[in-house]
C-alpha cells in the first residue's frame, strides 16, 4: 500500500464521513516518554502511528456557559453539559473513532486500537483517587490524547493544560486511534506560540478555586512531547475539582448539595470524603452528580474568542 495514499483517504474519511475540524497524525515514537503503561506501544504492542482528530464544540453550547455563570440562567447548565461537554461531544466522537478503526481494518487490514476521550482528556494519564478526572472506578485515561494531539501538530500545549488551536482555542473534543499501519506524520505546530502566560493570564484570573497559578509564581510542570519541553502550570487537580464536581453550592448550580469541601486546598481525604456525600445519579453518564466549571476554557481568547462571543454581545467579559 502506498502510504501516502492511505494517509490521504484517512483524512478525508475522517474531514468528509465524520465532519472533524481538525486530523493529524503522529509516529508511535512521539509519544516515548510517556509514564510507562501509557505509551502508545504499551496499549498497541504493533502501534507505529498515533491518528488524532478534533472537532470543534458549538458556539451555541459554549454560550450557554455564559448564561449560567454570568447571568445565572441555571437551567442553561443542561445544554452545555449536554452539547458541550459530556453526552453528545462524547458519544459522537466515541462512534466517530468506532468507525474509523472499523474503516482501516477493513481497508487496509492490520490493527486499530480506539481510544477513549472525554472530558477527562486533558489531564494526567495515571490512576488517580480524583473522580472528576478517573471516573467512579478509579482507573484513570489510558493515553494523554492533548499530548498526542500537540505531536500531531493540530494542537499546542497552554498554560491551562488545555491543547489549544489556531481555529478554535482549547473548546475542541479529541478523538485518537493507534494503528500498526505506516503513515505519512505531520510536524509539530512550531510557530508562535498561541498561549502566551507572561502576556496573557486569563485562566488564572478566572479560576474561583485558583487551581491554575499564574506564570509568575514559579509554579509550573515540564511536559516533554516529540523530544521536546513545553511549560504549563502546575494544576491543582484537588481544587479544581471543587469547582468541577460543585462540591460547594457556589459551584453547583439547580442541584445544591451544601459545602462539601471549604478552602482553596483541599487534600485526597477531603475529596474522598466529599464523594461520599454524593447520591448515584441517572441523569449522568457515569451516574454521579457533577456541574463543570470550565471557566478556563470558555474565556481563553485563542482561537477567536472575542470576536464570536465578546463583540457579539454573547459574553459580557
Amino acid at each position: 500500500m502506498d502510504k501516502i495514499i492511505v494517509t490521504r483517504e484517512i483524512k478525508n474519511y475522517l474531514y468528509k464521513e465524520h465532519g472533524m475540524d481538525l486530523v493529524g497524525i503522529c509516529p508511535a515514537s512521539a509519544l516515548a516518554n510517556e509514564p510507562e503503561g501509557y505509551r502508545p506501544t504499551d496499549i498497541l504492542t504493533c502501534c507505529k502511528s498515533v491518528i488524532v482528530y478534533g472537532r470543534r464544540l458549538l458556539n451555541g453550547a459554549v454560550q450557554a456557559q455564559f448564561r449560567r455563570l454570568e447571568d445565572g440562567t441555571q437551567t442553561a447548565e443542561s445544554i452545555y453539559s449536554t452539547y458541550g461537554l459530556e453526552l453528545v461531544p462524547n458519544w459522537t466522537m466515541a462512534l466517530s473513532t468506532f468507525y474509523l478503526a472499523d474503516f482501516l481494518e477493513n481497508m487496509y487490514g492490520g490493527s486499530t486500537q480506539p481510544m477513549g476521550c472525554g472530558p477527562e482528556q486533558a489531564t494526567l494519564p495515571k490512576n488517580t483517587p480524583l473522580p472528576m478526572f478517573a471516573g467512579p472506578n478509579k482507573d484513570g485515561l489510558i493515553m494523554n490524547i492533548a499530548h498526542a494531539a500537540i505531536a500531531a501538530g493540530i494542537a499546542q500545549p497552554s498554560w491551562s493544560n488545555f491543547p489549544v488551536t489556531k481555529e478554535f482555542g482549547p473548546r475542541v473534543q479529541f478523538g485518537c486511534i493507534l494503528t500498526n499501519l505506516e503513515l505519512v506524520y505531520d510536524e509539530p505546530d512550531n510557530g508562535p506560540a498561541l498561549c502566551d502566560p507572561d502576556k496573557c493570564h486569563i485562566c488564572s484570573d478566572m479560576c474561583p478555586m485558583d487551581a491554575l497559578p499564574p506564570k509568575d509564581s514559579g509554579k509550573k510542570t515540564v511536559w516533554t512531547i516529540n523530544g521536546k519541553d513545553y511549560e504549563v502550570a502546575q494544576h491543582k487537580v484537588n481544587a479544581c475539582t471543587v469547582a468541577a464536581l460543585g462540591m460547594r453550592d457556589e459551584f453547583a448550580g439547580i442541584r445544591k448539595r451544601g459545602d462539601l469541601v471549604e478552602g482553596k486546598d483541599p487534600s485526597d481525604e477531603d475529596i474522598a470524603r466529599a464523594m461520599k456525600a454524593y447520591p448515584l445519579d441517572n441523569s449522568n453518564l457515569d451516574h454521579y452528580p457533577k456541574n463543570f466549571c470550565n471557566r478556563c476554557q470558555v474565556y481563553c481568547p485563542i482561537g477567536n474568542r472575542d470576536k464570536i462571543f465578546k463583540e457579539t454581545g454573547l459574553s459580557k467579559y
